[in-house]
């Protein structure tokens, strides 16, 4: 038998372009008709993007917040409905492709709403402290940070508010580092793309955001973009999303997945995990973030009646007509109330 060569070339370039999925892949045409169920069901959406390609990982991530953008609800609702799906979408994407999934985030998802992503995922993802034993050196994070921040800029660049998204990725970054070193917010600033937000992001955004002698604020950043909305009510949120969370210490998954080179690079995935049964929850000291809370920006009230005390402060008058106590401790605009000043992490 005669054997055609020409032929048998046309037969593998035809199989080499067909779509290759492994035996656990789901294809597009599967999983995007999920797309509205995940939305909705956190644990649903992390099951279904661990079975999806790389690509396709990127792809869901913005369908579902799409999805969740055009979904009847309150402001916290909405919040509440993006920081559980994208906290699914980087705790079920793996460390192979993590870092991209988490700059979909930050360019898919509404700026109004990176406000709480970005504190949140600081302190219950991405914690450089989230394992005692093994806390990375200043040059370690750094480098960790600095890769993390190549792959956000390079992503948001393609999009709206690209300046404004890529500072609240810092904002989570310098929250996740503790504090050290003292100049991880100007460096990575320093790796924006846009240099007029290079001269205007540290002092106009980062310390506002972070709270650095003033008081704490997202208002420059929000006004900054052209497509935000009004931030929701960060204490309504954790109420909404439970406050309690599992900590999933996915900074070692990042590690592992840097392409930064050298010592960040060489730390092992999990080296920075936090010890424990796997599953179980993490507690927290208090509900959610360590800040005072918040009540609905109308409310004069952040809790609701607490037995013989609401009693008694509806009784001297001190509370509402139906007991709630006043609240001396928030406003709108973060500013002074009754002689106290509001810090937030």
């Amino acid at each position: 038998m005669k054997l055609n060569l020409a032929k048998l070339a046309v037969c593998v370039f035809a199989l080499a372009a067909l779509p290759i999925y492994a035996a656990d892949t789901m294809p597009r045409s599967e999983w995007h008709a999920l797309v509205g169920d995940c939305a909705q069901n956190p644990q649903t959406l992390k099951q279904t993007i661990g079975k999806l390609s790389a690509e396709d990982q990127l792809a869901f991530v913005q369908e579902v917040n799409a999805a969740i953008s055009k979904m009847p609800g309150s402001n916290e609702e909405k919040g509440a409905a993006f920081y559980n799906a994208n906290r699914a979408a980087v705790s079920g994407a793996g460390k192979d492709n993590l870092k991209a999934v988490l700059a979909e985030v930050y360019a898919t998802v509404p700026v109004e709403y990176l406000t709480e992503i970005n504190e949140r995922f600081a302190k219950e993802l991405f914690s450089r402290t989230a394992n005692p034993a093994h806390v990375p050196t200043d040059q370690e994070f750094t480098q960790l940070a600095t890769s993390t921040m190549a792959a956000v800029n390079e992503r948001c660049q393609k999009g709206e508010d690209a300046s404004v998204r890529e500072t609240f990725a810092i904002l989570m970054l310098v929250r996740a580092s503790g504090g050290t070193p003292a100049d991880l917010a100007q460096t990575l600033v320093s790796q924006l793309p846009d240099a007029q937000a290079r001269e205007t992001a540290l002092n106009d955004w980062v310390k506002p955001a972070m709270g650095d002698g003033q008081e704490q604020t997202y208002d420059p950043m929000l006004s900054a973009a052209q497509s935000g909305g009004d931030e929701p009510d960060h204490s309504v949120v954790l109420q909404l999303t439970g406050g309690m969370q599992i900590n999933d210490a996915l900074l070692g998954d990042l590690a592992a997945a840097s392409d930064a080179g050298g010592t960040a690079a060489g730390i092992g995935a999990g080296a920075f995990r936090a010890p424990g049964v796997p599953g179980a929850a993490v507690p927290e000291s208090g509900i959610g973030l360590s800040r005072v809370p918040r009540a609905y920006v109308s409310s004069k009230t952040a809790i609701g009646p607490a037995g013989a005390a609401a009693a008694a402060a509806a009784a001297s008058g001190e509370g509402d007509s139906e007991g709630f106590p006043d609240n001396p401790y928030y406003t709108k605009d973060r500013t002074k109330h009754d002689g106290h000043t509001i810090r937030y992490p």
